[in-house]
């Protein structure tokens, strides 16, 4: 939220733009122009909504810093792209802000935060902050070749930090609309990224279900962190959001994840031929859930 403390009058660009579909490419495109935007003269903050139609305003001290935006040549190569790719349909507004009103609770630290903070004995699970993408950056640069033989294979820009950027506020996202909850396990003092824990495909009604996936950095291997992080975003799924049935597969190799499932209650319930494709060949995976439901006589 723009709550900068500035001289009035400002002015604000209101730009609304429908998509012809989604494209990574524009969002990539947008947190550049933001970022360049931030740099240019009169620049005083910027603040954007993402649905159906996503909204972003840039507020300006003058209507000459916004006109000298408009005429660099990022954003003219921004709205090249979107008109010939990109655009359904797109408005820009200049409004000039003559009044503003401001609210802040002073027991803002009494209040829990919209996105869940789970702390546990050794580490922090949570969902991502837009500026700690550079510990997603890491984790997933750092771990590369341990991960690959249990991921889908991934292309080389999934290890940008840009790319890193876009994945926070998709989760972010995700978790608003009630459609996933991507939790990362921090060390104590959110300084490095120890492990991630997705809890997906989110169904409520008569079925209360998800499914899981789950990573662990190849440094924490073997010290029960693991454990430590699921057993908590389980008992928040469980207790917070009223899912009473989670699904985790594997693959029959992997004895670790096996094992992690193992410990915590899941029960295997089948296997799968072909099931996904990992590392770019389709595997073979076992089947297992978690049930927390009564009982039925």
């Amino acid at each position: 939220m723009f709550s900068e403390s500035v001289e009035l009058p400002y002015y604000a660009a209101i730009f609304t733009v429908k998509l012809n579909s989604a494209h990574a490419a524009f969002e990539i495109m947008m947190d550049k122009m933001m970022r360049v935007a931030a740099q240019q003269k009169g620049f005083l903050g910027v603040e954007q909504a993402e649905d159906e139609e996503n909204i972003y305003i840039s507020y300006w001290q003058d209507r000459d810093s916004i006109n000298a935006w408009q005429e660099h040549s990022l954003n003219t190569r921004a709205s090249n792209l979107g008109e010939n790719f990109w655009f359904e349909a797109y408005q820009l507004r200049i409004v000039q802000v003559l009044e503003q009103n401001q609210f802040k609770s002073q027991q803002a630290e009494l209040i829990p935060t919209r996105f869940p903070v789970i702390r546990t004995t050794r580490g922090v699970l949570k969902i991502l902050d837009p500026e700690q993408a550079p510990l997603l950056h890491d984790y997933v640069c750092q771990n590369r070749r341990f991960f690959s033989d249990w991921e889908p294979s991934r292309h080389d820009t999934y290890y940008e930090l840009e790319t890193c950027v876009q994945r926070i506020k998709q989760c972010r996202k995700d978790f608003l609309q009630h459609q996933g909850f991507s939790f990362f396990f921090l060390n104590a003092e959110q300084t490095k990224i120890l492990g991630y824990c997705n809890f997906s495909n989110l169904v409520q009604g008569v079925f209360q279900a998800c499914y899981l996936g789950y990573s662990l950095a190849e440094s924490e291997q073997k010290k029960g962190l693991m454990h430590e992080a699921l057993t908590a975003g389980i008992e928040y799924m469980h207790k917070e959001q009223n899912i009473s049935r989670i699904m985790a597969n594997y693959m029959p190799r992997n004895h670790a994840s096996g094992a992690v499932l193992k410990r915590l209650g899941f029960a295997e319930e089948g296997k799968a031929k072909a099931y996904l494709k990992i590392a770019g060949q389709w595997e073979d995976h076992i089947l297992s859930a978690l049930v927390m439901r009564p009982k039925v006589n």
